[in-house]
């Protein structure tokens, strides 16, 4: 049966990113209206359905999308500016229209960027100004203008998508999948195409971290590492960490079933110290300001390479140990940092 609610209803987390994008969008559009206005354009509408259409939920894809407006705007105004004064030299209307928007079209098509330079010649040239017939390329390249700059100023500055919570909710998920190759692997439940489905999904989980994090790195000026050197080192740490329980998996998978206790025994460590990673990235998703508890527990349960005879085992638990470690250790520095920031700021 069908949950109409949560068909047509958004989660708290959707409705939340509706209403910032809500806002943004009217912010934009209302800051159009009134830089327009400031500036006396005669074609304001234009710098209206500029910041509409540039708005984005990112501030990367805002700059992208502004980025293609602004010079497809330029090249059509370039190509515009060209007909026009060819037309008023003798060339008949039909050549110059024609064989501009070919040439448009060509460009357009040669480079994702320049979509926008037909749409501007055709406005320019179909809609020609009352006053000078250059007037109207002119006053579309400044609407533009108007508006991808205004845009570009409330994406950055009104409620954007806080890009840091969404790269720590999406590591959480990340190492929840290699918690689960784990448990898998060593009881030998699934074989090395599942597994590699399941690191397919942590790969996926990984790829919207980076994104989330140079998101963040463009939400301010300053470099991200001497803001948050917990987020600039997350995605590294967690493709490490991926890596080395892809080995640890492997060596698991091979060993025979006689061997599933032992695996176990020395895997379960690894489970603990992944368990306080993925409960501490949802904190840091959540913003809470206490790290979670257990990482003494976490740090005391990781396996020694003595803890087992097998060579391919002692190997890979001693890098994954080690890697491990350093990451705990780090996100637990990291943690108490800010708790020590906060009280001193209180």
């Amino acid at each position: 049966m069908i949950n109409l609610a949560d068909t047509f209803l958004p989660s708290t987390r959707s409705s939340g990113r509706v209403v910032r994008q809500a806002v943004r969008l009217t912010m934009a559009v209302s800051g159009s209206a009134f830089a327009a206005h400031l500036l006396g354009l005669n074609e304001a509408p234009w710098a209206l359905i500029t910041s509409a259409v540039v708005t984005q939920t990112s501030i990367g894809e805002t700059y992208s999308n502004g980025r293609d407006q602004v010079t497809g705007a330029m090249l059509g105004a370039t190509g515009s500016l060209i007909a026009i004064t060819a037309i008023l030299a003798g060339c008949p209307w039909q050549i110059g229209f024609w064989g501009m928007l070919a040439l448009m079209a060509l460009v357009a098509a040669y480079s994702r960027k320049a979509k926008m330079a037909p749409v501007t010649l055709m406005i320019a040239m179909l809609f020609p100004s009352d006053e000078s017939p250059y007037a109207r390329p002119a006053e579309r390249v400044l609407c533009v203008l108007t508006g991808v700059l205004v845009s570009m100023i409330v994406s950055f500055l009104i409620l954007h998508e806080q890009a840091r919570r969404d790269a720590f909710r999406n590591a959480a998920k990340m190492t929840d999948g290699i918690i689960r190759i784990l448990k898998a692997s060593t009881h030998h439940t699934i074989g090395w195409e599942e597994i590699r489905d399941l690191n397919d999904v942590c790969s996926t989980c990984l790829k919207n971290v980076q994104s989330a994090v140079g998101e963040a790195r463009r939400e301010h000026w300053h470099p991200l590492e001497r803001r948050d050197p917990i987020l600039a080192a997350l995605p590294d740490a967690l493709h490490q960490i991926q890596t080395d329980a892809l080995v640890v998996a492997r060596a698991a998978a091979a060993s025979p079933p006689s061997a599933e206790e032992q695996s176990e025994k020395t895997v379960y460590g690894l489970l603990t110290a992944l368990d306080w990673v993925s409960r501490c990235c949802q904190a840091e998703a959540r913003g809470d300001k206490q790290p979670p508890e257990g990482i003494r527990e976490a740090l005391a349960g990781l396996p020694a390479a003595e803890a087992t005879t097998d060579p391919v085992w002692r190997f890979v638990l001693k890098i994954l140990r080690k890697d491990l470690t350093d990451f705990v250790v780090f996100l637990a520095r990291e943690e108490n940092k800010k708790k020590s920031d906060s009280q001193k700021g209180e």
